[in-house]
């Protein structure tokens, strides 16, 4: 490995880790400040996850996500893994919030998100970072 991919990598990494705080941050002050408009933070949640998605469009590529153990190596394995946690955040969000015209209005893009992301999320080591009620709720919801 040359110094210059090195250096690639790292900054990859990066940016995926930095991407990951930002939506943490994101849903920290959603929970503080309730009276904030749901639609515009998980307009900026989302926004923030496609912008990410954009930069690393192999993970949102669902023929290399389905099977993205094999697919994707080392570090771009640790970001994928990161990427896909940051989406069942979000998506553990929305459904959290139990508001059926939220819902309404969320729930295509939250389909589409967990067809994406369905391989990691049924992997028992990442059942272990959601709520029970949630995982159940999926398996009526999206599964």
């Amino acid at each position: 490995m040359t110094s210059i991919e090195f250096w690639s990598l790292v900054m990859d990494s990066l940016s995926t880790v930095l991407a990951a705080a930002a939506i943490f941050l994101y849903i920290i002050f959603w929970y503080k400040d309730k009276t904030s408009n749901d639609y515009d933070v998980f307009d900026n949640l989302y926004s923030d996850l496609l912008k990410t998605g954009m930069d690393n469009p192999q993970f949102r590529n669902i023929s290399k996500t389905l099977n993205y153990k094999a697919v994707f190596l080392e570090e771009e394995l640790i970001q994928y893994e990161i990427y896909a946690f940051m989406t069942w955040n979000f998506i553990e969000t929305i459904l959290d919030k139990g508001d059926e015209k939220l819902l309404i209005t969320w729930l295509p893009a939250v389909k589409n998100e967990a067809s994406l992301h369905i391989e990691w999320f049924k992997h028992p080591e990442n059942q272990l970072k959601f709520k029970d009620s949630f995982q159940k709720q999926c398996k009526e919801l999206l599964m």
